[in-house]
């Protein structure tokens, strides 16, 4: 069978990828499990290279999933029981390692794309990397998320012997929903100085969003009838609660709560994205620039919503700056 008719049941079903078969997308559906890789953008994806990946490390026999909670705390709190990383081990040891947070509106993630691409990627460049899959599917969720981030990273700084990656020395980075969880290590109020952890070298954020109290303006702008509004209430209610507000949603207003102490950034979005839309990676390169704080923001102008390394799209090649601005700013 040809590898972009493979449907995602294909490649569940195959054996072939152990452990990892179980995060190619959490919360499965129909519609994914029969859709084929083709739809998803086989060559932009970078799915070819990324399965090999997979398949490689799982023919190994070891052990690639790390619980960051210890056994008490998964045993006496559900929603913590499967908060995970994934670890995709670089060729070389003691150097900085990325921690990457996949989208999924909150609800899901779709870490093939999302995170496994881009960890396998990160192998080429001979860093470790480990994708977290936090927790989702609550009403809020949003602040379990970010601690858990938080957890990711004091796990692999306390293993970091055992995982031999250098403590305390990462990039940090994620796609849509995992970029806007990523970010708010950043901020002021939820930052990593709020939270005992070392600032991160460098951040990559893929189509995020930043401006939350306009969205839910335009929740109430719009009619009931309107399918728009339960699409941006949906998230909101992931983020602040069922009965969400201006105030319950300003913790996660990220403009208004950074300033020129915000980590050397990567954006990247596509204009004719329809699922997110380019104006939170505007919004954030407009405020980074106002503050000082060195950036670089691409954008292409086609290629829509979650596109891996977007191979062949105008933003082909974002990772591998990422990765060389991290290293600018890492070693100075």
């Amino acid at each position: 069978m040809n590898g972009q008719d493979r449907t995602i049941g294909d490649l569940i079903k195959s054996g072939k990828y152990g452990v990892f078969a179980d995060y190619i997308f959490t919360d499965m559906t129909p519609d994914h499990w029969n859709n084929k890789l083709s739809a998803y953008g086989y060559e932009t994806v970078g799915f070819e290279e990324t399965l090999k990946r997979l398949e490689f490390l799982a023919a190994t026999g070891k052990e690639y999933r790390h619980y960051i909670y210890d056994a008490e705390t998964r045993m006496s709190n559900w929603d913590k029981k499967d908060v995970c990383i994934l670890h995709f081990p670089g060729a070389e040891i003691n150097r900085p390692y990325v921690l990457i947070l996949p989208g999924g509106g909150l609800n899901r993630q779709w870490g093939l794309i999302e995170g496994e691409a881009l960890a396998a990627k990160m192998n080429e460049f001979g860093y470790t990397a480990f994708v977290l899959y936090y927790r989702v599917k609550q009403e809020p969720v949003m602040e379990k998320a970010i601690e858990d981030m938080y957890a990711a990273i004091r796990y692999i700084d306390k293993h970091a012997g055992q995982l031999r990656v250098s403590s305390g020395h990462y990039m940090l980075g994620g796609c849509s929903a995992g970029a806007i969880i990523s970010q708010e290590i950043g901020s002021r109020n939820l930052g990593w100085q709020k939270n005992g952890v070392a600032k991160p070298e460098s951040l990559f954020l893929l189509y995020t969003a930043c401006q939350f109290k306009s969205w839910y303006e335009r929740c109430e702008e719009l009619d009931d009838s309107n399918p728009e509004k339960e699409g941006r209430a949906v998230f909101l209610r992931r983020l602040a609660g069922p009965h969400f507000n201006l105030d319950s949603l300003d913790p996660f207003e990220l403009m208004d709560h950074i300033d020129e102490s915000f980590p050397p950034t990567y954006l990247v979005c596509n204009m004719d994205d329809t699922t997110v839309g380019p104006a939170g990676t505007l919004a954030l390169d407009e405020k980074l620039t106002q503050l000082g704080v060195n950036h670089i923001t691409k954008i292409g102008q086609k290629g829509g919503h979650s596109f891996g390394l977007g191979i062949g799209l105008e933003v082909d090649g974002w990772i591998d700056e990422a990765v060389a601005f991290w290293n600018e700013n890492r070693l100075g």
